[in-house]
């Protein structure tokens, strides 16, 4: 995703040299609809009934929208004998560059794809409730660790607002996620703990080559999101708290491993003696 600024601020945006994306945006209905459903998604059934049209004249404007790569669908639904979709903006800003525009000095960053790109974070971090959840009844005691996690990120790209959530308030799935912690303090790992190369069993950490039970033993694995193709989850767990610690760690040294092979397992230690998790060393 690219990015504009105005006022200081940084918004994603989707930024083209394509004058539809000019057209879909000037009617005064297409613009409406992204108001509207910017704010929480809609069906289109529920957008003609607020304006008082009739549906085909509103898929007519979402078409265009959607041609121009301003909209989204986000989620299917039976409605009346038939199939509807969610709409939702693909970004929040939007910009035109003239065909024959020449750019001024070439800008680089860090990108990790899907999760930053053009130096803009596009994830959410999904931290374990501290409060008794969940079937376990668990309380999550690792939720500070996500400040390690955005520090990492926000040096890559512009984070966006809010960034880190608990299970419990998360209830859209859809977009990159990274979740901290494993699935007895966390429902969102226990709800993609299947789909991870890298996965709990029981307590015990299980590769595609072995099983880990070290307390200090953690691991990075990231996969497709199975609700919102092209987007990916990044798993960062510990059988411990110091494990989680570990495969932060991990991840900070060994990104680009992860990125090409899809996990790593880390061992953390604590060389000075202070108790907290300091070094690690790559098992697999």
């Amino acid at each position: 995703m690219d990015a504009v600024v105005k006022n200081s601020m940084m918004y994603g945006a989707v930024v083209s040299n394509d004058p539809l994306l000019l057209k879909a945006l000037a009617h005064p209905i297409r613009e409406k609809i992204m108001q509207m459903t910017l704010k929480t998604p809609m069906y289109p059934v529920e957008i003609a009934r607020k304006l008082g049209m009739i549906e085909q004249k509103i898929y007519y404007h979402i078409q265009i929208l959607k041609k121009a790569k301003i909209v989204k669908e986000v989620e299917e639904r039976q409605m009346r004998g038939g199939k509807a979709k969610l709409i939702t903006p693909t970004a929040t800003a939007f910009g035109y560059i003239m065909p024959q525009a020449k750019g001024g000095e070439v800008l680089t960053y860090s990108d990790y794809p899907p999760f930053v790109v053009g130096g803009v974070v596009d994830a959410k971090i999904v931290v374990g409730s501290p409060d008794p959840h969940g079937p376990n009844r668990a309380r999550a005691r690792d939720g500070h660790l996500a400040a390690e996690l955005a520090s990492f990120f926000g040096r890559m790209g512009t984070i966006p607002w809010p960034f880190i959530f608990t299970d419990i308030e998360l209830k859209d799935m859809s977009g990159n996620i990274i979740i901290l912690g494993g699935p007895v303090v966390n429902i969102v790992a226990s709800k993609f703990n299947s789909f991870m190369p890298v996965q709990f069993v029981e307590r015990a950490i299980k590769s595609p080559k072995k099983e880990y039970t070290e307390d200090w033993c953690g691991f990075v694995a990231m996969s497709d999101n199975p609700e919102d193709p092209g987007k990916k989850i990044i798993e960062i767990a510990g059988r411990t708290g110091s494990g989680t610690r570990a495969a932060i760690l991990g991840l900070r040294k060994y990104f680009k491993e992860v990125e090409e092979r899809g996990y790593i397992v880390v061992q953390g230690f604590d060389e000075d003696g202070d108790g907290i998790v300091d070094s690690i060393d790559l098992l697999e």
